[in-house]
């Protein structure tokens, strides 16, 4: 079954995250209380709906109470933006994103439901796209037009593996940068730590481990294939 994913509030940051996850295949219902916005998306995404989505009724209607990811985008109305994530959660949307302009409004939206907060002004909304279509990756960022950087968990497949058998360049056209690992470290009370260490330049012979955390460059459509 593919992701479903529900983007109320079609400003500038929750249509271009409709758009993105869009053309990624997902299906995505864009929601909007502006007629002429729905209208815009309309051809965009696999249905546009205009109605207030601080009516529950509305939501479980057109169901979004099925939807896997909610994003609530909007950005002009904190009462709207509250009321319709207290509501979502209630429904039991497992992920719900919720939009946010500062701290503050950050704090009280993870304290009614939000399991994520974002801020347009800090990160693009094609990041926070690419985010929710490869929720293995735990960070990506854009090198330059089609190119990407990204911090990942080593796939279960490669575990145990060397480099060199995984033979990555050949057969994924990626570059394995660096692995972060975790060391247990001992402390003069007899205690121990565990922290994470950077292996700069892995090597051919370099086994991953079941912890291993991979940064990776490449092309965008190369990382997204990777396994996970």
């Amino acid at each position: 079954m593919s992701l479903q994913v529900a983007v109320i509030g079609l400003g500038r940051f929750g249509s271009h995250i409709a758009e993105t996850m869009s053309k990624a295949g997902i299906d995505v219902v864009a929601i909007d209380q502006n007629r002429d916005l729905v209208e815009q998306m309309r051809d965009q995404v696999t249905s546009a709906i205009s109605f207030n989505s601080t009516d529950e009724y509305e939501l479980r209607f057109h169901g979004v109470d099925k939807v896997d990811v909610a994003v609530v985008a909007i950005g002009d109305n904190l009462e709207a933006n509250l009321l319709t994530t207290v509501i979502l959660k209630g429904l039991g949307v497992p992920k719900i994103v919720s939009r946010t302009s500062n701290r503050m409004q950050g704090r009280i939206l993870r304290k009614v439901g939000a399991d994520i907060v974002v801020n347009p002004e800090d990160e693009a909304a094609e990041r926070w796209a690419n985010r929710l279509l490869t929720p293995h990756i735990i960070d990506h960022i854009e090198l330059a037009e089609g190119y990407g950087l990204v911090q990942m968990a080593a796939p279960k497949s490669w575990i145990n593996k060397t480099l060199a058998e995984l033979n990555v360049r050949q057969d994924f056209h990626i570059n394995i940068v660096a692995i972060k690992r975790r060391h247990e470290v001992q402390e003069t009370d007899g205690g121990q730590r565990v922290e994470e260490r950077i292996v700069d330049v892995p090597l051919p012979t370099s086994t991953l481990e079941s912890d291993d955390i991979l940064i990776i460059a490449g092309r965008q459509e190369d990382l997204d294939a990777l396994p996970h």
